[in-house]
């Protein structure tokens, strides 16, 4: 395949600010477009860059030779950005998550790239953080000898979650979920960057006959795990893992503690833009990642299809709480689940919540 020289980003704000950064730090990658509603908003990002600026995606992309698209847009933007995307030839595409409001739309993205010959990413970036990279290797040494089981904690399902889902699965080795068993609450119609989530939920993912994941989320006024209401726990035969914010504590059976903590290379640091610089490093490694797999037909380290698979659990616990049962896996329903439910009066929200969490 050919080099990718030239990139642009939909979105300018924080976090398209974070993906444009990490594009001027690819030796050889070009931004050439930025593209936002928000014309001033794009013309800052644009004129920081040296890109032109853009309110209109299609202009765009008609406009510039594009090689690699960020997508920073709301998820209910995504289908629509990609297909015009891959309408034009763009051969590697980075998109933010969550994937698409449903999962009819977050399959359609898979299938879409793969059938046009691109390369499509999506930004579950913590799969770069080194803190988690080095607990991943110490797992699969042994450190806490065969995993059994695991938990997580956030905010919201659909959009913290997604990091969540996608963690435990990177850190059990990507296993296939065969089924998902939730309860969620809907005490708030609550939008989170314009999407649709619950206000609190427990889900059950079964991975095959050996593993089982609990995930519980909501914001409630004390932390839902003892050291923090966002992070992960991974229970082994001979210990277990507990990370939670930037630092990491693997307990194995009769061995003292061991404690990993996140690291950021200073580079990385944003000014402006109140986003963790370990994001901005992460983010920044899998734009270099992406254009790697490209360049060589390589598979991505965010490829999609661990995406879409993160997306299957989150819509299979919403089917799961509209069913009131088991929902075995692969998911048959292809809406989103708990907009569905909400049509159908199965929850009664008292009032509304916008949010970014």
């Amino acid at each position: 395949m050919t080099d990718v020289r030239t990139a642009a980003v939909v979105g300018a704000g924080a976090q398209g600010r974070v993906h444009a950064h990490g594009i001027a730090l690819l030796p050889g990658l070009r931004l050439v477009g930025v593209a936002d509603v928000d014309g001033r908003a794009a013309s800052e990002l644009a004129l920081e860059h040296g890109a032109r600026a853009h309110t209109d995606v299609e202009t765009m992309l008609d406009a510039e030779p594009i090689d690699l698209l960020s997508i920073c847009a709301p998820a209910a933007a995504h289908r629509s950005i990609v297909d015009a995307a891959l309408a034009r030839g763009v051969r590697a595409i980075h998109c933010e998550k969550p994937m698409a409001l449903t999962f009819g739309d977050a399959r359609h993205l898979v299938a879409a790239s793969a059938a046009a010959g691109a390369v499509l990413t999506i930004n579950h970036q913590r799969r770069f953080d080194r803190m988690h990279r080095a607990v991943r290797e110490l797992v699969r040494a042994g450190a806490i000898g065969d995993p059994v089981g695991a938990q997580g904690y956030c905010a919201n399902l659909f959009d913290w979650g997604s990091h969540i889902v996608d963690l435990l699965r990177f850190h059990l080795g990507d296993p296939e979920a065969v089924s998902v068993l939730a309860q969620i609450d809907v005490a708030a119609r609550k939008r989170v960057y314009g999407a649709l989530t619950e206000t609190a939920s427990v889900v059950r993912v079964r991975f095959g006959d050996a593993v089982e994941a609990i995930i519980v989320t909501g914001r409630d006024r004390e932390p839902l795990h003892a050291r923090g209401d966002t992070g992960i726990v991974l229970q082994g035969t001979a210990g277990r893992v507990e990370i939670f914010g930037g630092r990491a504590v693997v307990h194995g059976d009769g061995r003292e503690a061991v404690e990993v903590r996140e690291s950021v290379d200073p580079a990385f640091h944003l000014d402006g833009t109140p986003v963790d610089p370990a994001i901005v490093e992460q983010t920044a490694l899998a734009l270099a990642d992406l254009v790697r797999a490209v360049e060589t037909a390589g598979e991505p380290v965010l490829d999609a299809r661990h995406g879409l698979a993160a997306a299957e659990i989150i819509f299979a616990a919403y089917e799961s709480s509209v069913r009131r049962g088991l929902v075995p896996l692969p998911l048959d329903v292809f809406d989103n689940p708990l907009q569905r439910g909400l049509d159908l009066g199965l929850w009664a929200p008292e009032h509304e919540i916008v949010s970014t969490y």
